[in-house]
């Protein structure tokens, strides 16, 4: 990273710590200040990753899509993406999900430290726009799990736990709806499919193949699988919503496993850069 991103990166980290502990805050002290407080930070953190992808891409001179830390830092953006654009149209919502939301933003950016930051050139079989679609379909769709199950957090800790003060006779159903949570596992559904579809070609073009069943196709199709059997299970038989909840956070997981956690496990011919 240059100056100015690291900068930026560290700006967005300490947004993101401010926006945890101040939420944190108004929800053991059932105060409304913070939270007002926690929202200008995650607003701001989304500001600065903005900055940040912004001047990466101009000095590499493509999307900030290509290693490990800048695929985890492009979900970052859209995660925060997503929270502002709830907290914009359903604002009761959008504050309730502070808390989860800046503890999953706050954690990421700890990950992502701990991972090469530097940028490195692209390779032939990596240069291909389909690269950048197969790319932004998986962050943008692990953003959406990742909003999914922090609604379903949300749900499971109840209404006296989990949302600020001027809700307190609101159910978690009227805080975290089970419907709002089904239609972003259908959203994410979407774009991981677009993901799997998008990857093939593009594995197509760079090694004459579609599919050669390498741990990260793998399990990026077995976290397809489970979200649809998920989704197909709760529209048909209507399981409990707390099964459901818990579910999704465990579905959650075998997606950040996919996207970033094989490397640690397999090796795959999926390399970052």
């Amino acid at each position: 990273m240059n100056l100015i991103e690291q900068i930026c990166y560290w700006t967005a980290a300490l947004l993101s710590a401010a926006a945890f502990f101040t939420s944190l805050l108004g929800t053991v002290f059932k105060r409304v200040k913070p939270f007002r407080f926690a929202g200008s930070f995650l607003t701001g953190a989304l500001g600065v990753l903005t900055a940040f992808g912004v001047a990466r891409w101009v000095r590499v001179g493509h999307p900030p899509f290509v290693t490990l830390f800048e695929s985890m830092i492009t979900s970052i953006w859209f995660l925060l993406l997503l929270h502002q654009i709830i907290f914009r149209l359903r604002r009761e919502q959008g504050t309730v999900l502070l808390l989860p939301v800046s503890a999953v933003v706050f954690l990421l950016m700890g990950w992502a430290f701990s991972l090469p930051a530097e940028a490195t050139p692209l390779s032939a079989a990596l240069s291909n726009v389909w690269l950048f679609i197969h790319a932004s379909f998986a962050t943008s769709g692990a953003a959406s799990f990742l909003i999914a199950a922090s609604l379903s957090v949300i749900y499971l800790l109840g209404e006296k736990r989990s949302h600020p003060p001027q809700a307190n006779s609101a159910p978690p159903e009227t805080l975290a709806p089970l419907k709002t949570i089904l239609n972003f596992l259908i959203f994410g559904l979407i774009l991981w499919g677009v993901m799997i579809a998008s990857g093939s070609i593009w594995a197509h073009v760079a090694w004459g193949r579609y599919w050669a069943w390498d741990p990260i196709e793998l399990w990026s199709l077995i976290s397809w699988l489970v979200y649809a059997l998920l989704i197909h299970v709760r529209l048909t038989v209507k399981f409990s919503p707390r099964w459901f909840c818990r579910l999704n956070i465990i579905a959650v997981a075998i997606v950040l496993f996919a996207l970033w956690g094989v490397h640690y496990v397999y090796e795959t011919i999926h390399t970052y850069g």
